[in-house]
């Protein structure tokens, strides 16, 4: 323990004052992300993270992985590897209450409101900066923002045309490749860039590999008052299903057990489907055009289009016929209600965008007026392609269809002005108005017709104190509100209910103080996050893995962040964080479902546990990152995270808690640069002291007469693993 015990009080602060005031000519990505991100002059609490920091101290991450080691923010991998279904909580609000946004385009899927990570595999090669706002955060485009904001600039085109090929290979059969080129910048002003990469894994969950392709173009012109760039980026994805966990009485067993296709055989043995596959192809189209109208004015425009398609594939064993609209089969002998069948359930999308923002800077001012528009088309469908009794199924028979439509408008302003030699008062306000048509059925049969509207208002106000040209201190409160996802209002609202669930509203203040130097950095914020009718989970999960919500009517998030950073020697770099917050449920009721020992459902329970713990919501969060320059190209490191025990349901119960864990990572890389190329090799060992712990887990609860029944399922991270890259180009 000696080992490691100091490097968690360091803290890790990336790039802090990575923009200035100064008025000057700016690259491409640059232009277009502007609008959407905070400064040293906004009264924000934020961290921005350049991926070559990310790739430091990683091999080959994703997203949520290269993100692990910023202020309170846990990531999770479903099915332990380097790749496959990954996703983060930031101060434990999760992936639908992020904005995620890539050069300004909002990313997050419009129903689920989440990023699905998997979709975008190796969308880290094809990333330069980005910056994550913690809280409410300024206004951006999409999703609500309410917990936290992801903003991802792409990648800048290189001045000189290049090349680069890395293979990367690890354990549980992990393998990536990527290939890179650019143009660099011709004398007309034009550039172009392309990636391709491949990717595989097995998974350290039994029968939870992925197989994955993905492509990124990148081009543009420019000249001294215009900018066009596009960006295309497609992502193909066959991943087997893990998202059940592993069963609690299993993990003393096999902790990589994975009940995801198992079924009884002829024989009457249990075996394995193989192909229960999740299945995605989604491809983003981006044109970006800005023009300089004089010094102090540029206007941006960017239309968008996603496209999405891909489909779940599922043996289900004994599967009642009347469940798929179907009649009863005789086949001669006996009436048949149930059989095993294999089906396919689909998601067929569309999503178009526009986004025009007006930008006004001069010394003292600036202005940002934002105006944007989608609409989202989705179609939901259900395909049954195999039955044992092939007769009782028509050939190529849908069960169910769906349709959804929603669109989003919304407008900002945000103004910062200074006042005085030190003040600057900032001030944002937002309009969004989302409307939700639901048509048709349901995997269930219910019938979903129904439309709703929503209109949000969300201010922003905040000052910030210029201490000294390396110091600031920074106050801010914010209001953010979100709208329910489609399965929390479909699930509601099934089959007569009227519970329909209420939008969510968040009071967000923020205060801290930032120090940056040639010597280190230091920062601390303190923050109050406010819900009104949060959704919370209920440790309930519907058949495709997500978590069922209900309104709180009175929830928050206090804490404090600390943020350290020192280079003692040229050769030596250490970083890290440390945060302690407090997540609450006030007067919390809980609603446990219940029934007869003959298997008739009684009303549900009520349990009054009081003022509770936010699920996934740990007190104490910490990472750190120390590095040090062996000799010039070779160095080595050492980073380690630090989650501190957290509940998996609201219920504060300690035998629905998850213990809290420490980890460490060893990284060594070595770069050698040759006349016309060069070539560089990584090599990270992963959990060094092969700590044995678990990131994730799911509940389910009941009563069947006066006895309690549990089911937890958990989702055990790797021990002792690697990763090795090897990269060459020119």
């Amino acid at each position: 323990m000696k080992k490691v015990t100091f490097i968690v009080f360091f803290c890790y602060l990336p790039g802090l004052y990575a923009q200035t005031d100064s008025i000057r000519q700016v690259d491409l990505s640059e232009i277009v992300v502007s609008a959407t991100r905070a400064n040293h002059r906004t009264p924000t609490t934020f961290t921005n993270l350049k991926a070559v920091e990310a790739n430091r101290i990683m091999v080959s991450p994703e997203v949520p992985g290269a993100i692990g080691f910023t202020p309170s923010v846990v990531m999770t991998s479903e099915n332990g590897a380097a790749m496959g279904n990954q996703t983060f909580r930031v101060r434990g609000s999760d992936a639908t209450r992020t904005n995620v946004t890539f050069d300004g385009v909002p990313l997050n899927d419009a129903e689920s409101q989440a990023v699905f990570w998997v979709n975008m595999p190796d969308l880290m090669s094809s990333l330069q900066t980005m910056q994550i706002q913690r809280g409410v955060g300024t206004s951006a485009n999409g999703a609500a923002s309410f917990g936290a904001t992801l903003n991802m600039q792409a990648v800048q085109p290189a001045a000189e045309p290049y090349g680069q090929v890395s293979a990367a290979y690890g354990s549980f059969n992990t393998f990536k490749l990527n290939v890179a080129a650019g143009t660099g910048r011709s004398k007309n002003g034009w550039n172009a860039d392309l990636r391709c990469s491949l990717g595989r894994t097995d998974g350290y969950i039994e029968h939870s590999g992925s197989n994955q392709q993905s492509l990124f173009f990148t081009g543009g012109y420019s000249s001294s008052r215009r900018i066009v760039k596009m960006n295309v980026f497609y992502g193909d994805q066959h991943t087997d299903i893990s998202w059940e966990g592993v069963p609690e009485d299993q993990m003393a067993v096999n902790r990589r057990y994975n009940p995801s296709g198992l079924h009884t055989g002829s024989e009457g043995s249990m075996v394995r489907y193989d192909n229960e596959t999740d299945n995605y192809r989604q491809t983003h189209v981006h044109l970006h055009y800005t023009e300089m109208l004089s010094e102090r004015f540029k206007l941006n425009t960017t239309l968008y289009y996603t496209r999405g398609k891909g489909y779940y594939e599922q043996y289900r064993e004994e599967d009642r016929l009347s469940k798929y609209g179907l009649p009863a089969y005789n086949d001669g002998n006996a009436s048949i209600a149930a059989t095993d069948l294999i089906r396919r359930k689909w998601l067929d999308n569309d999503l178009w965008g526009a986004i025009v923002t007006a930008t006004y800077t001069t010394g003292k001012t600036r202005a940002y007026l934002g105006v944007s528009g989608s609409y989202f088309d989705n179609r939901h469908y259900g395909d049954i392609i195999w039955a044992q009794y092939r007769q009782a199924v028509p050939a190529g028979y849908e069960w169910y269809r769906g349709a959804a439509q929603k669109p989003d408008i919304s407008a900002y302003l945000k103004v910062t002005q200074q006042l005085g030699q030190r003040w600057y008062a900032f001030g944002d306000i937002q309009w969004r108005g989302i409307g939700y048509d639901m048509k048709g059925l349901d995997d269930d049969l219910a019938d979903l017709t129904q439309e709703h509207h929503y209109n949000f208002f969300n201010p922003k106000i905040g000052v910030t104190f210029a201490v000294t040209s390396q110091q600031r201190a920074y106050a801010s409160f914010a209001v953010g509100r979100r709208e329910p996802t489609r399965t929390d209002i479909k699930d509601a609202l099934k089959y007569g209910g009227t519970a329909m669930p209420r939008p969510e509203t968040l009071y967000d203040a923020e205060a801290g103080y930032e120090l940056n130097s040639q010597a280190g950095s230091l920062g601390v914020n303190v923050f109050y996050m406010y819900y009104i009718d949060q959704l919370v989970n209920t440790g309930k999960m519907n058949d495709v893995g997500y978590a069922l919500m209900e309104n709180v009517p009175d929830s928050y998030r206090a804490g404090i962040e600390l943020t350290f950073g020192i280079r003692p020697v040229k050769a030596l770099q250490m970083n890290g964080n440390i945060a302690y917050s407090r997540n609450r449920i006030k007067n919390y009721v809980a609603y446990v479902d219940a029934e007869t020992a003959d298997g008739v459902a009684l009303p549900q329970r009520e349990e009054r546990p009081g003022t509770v713990d936010l699920a996934f919501s740990p007190e104490w969060v910490g990472a750190a990152d120390v590095s040090y320059e062996i000799i010039k190209g070779l160095s080595i490191g050492l980073t380690a995270k630090y989650v501190g025990k957290q509940y998996y349901d609201n219920t504060s119960h300690a035998t629905r808690r998850l213990d809290g864990y420490f980890v460490n990572n060893a990284i060594a890389y070595y770069r050698l640069d040759f006349k016309k190329f060069y070539a560089g090799l990584q090599f990270a060992v992963n959990n060094l002291w092969n700590a044995g712990y678990i990131s994730n887990a799911a509940v389910y609860r009941g009563y069947v007469g006066d006895e309690e029944w549990v089911a937890r399922y958990f989702f055990p991270q790797p021990f002792r693993n690697f990763m090795a890259k090897l990269t060459v180009g020119f």
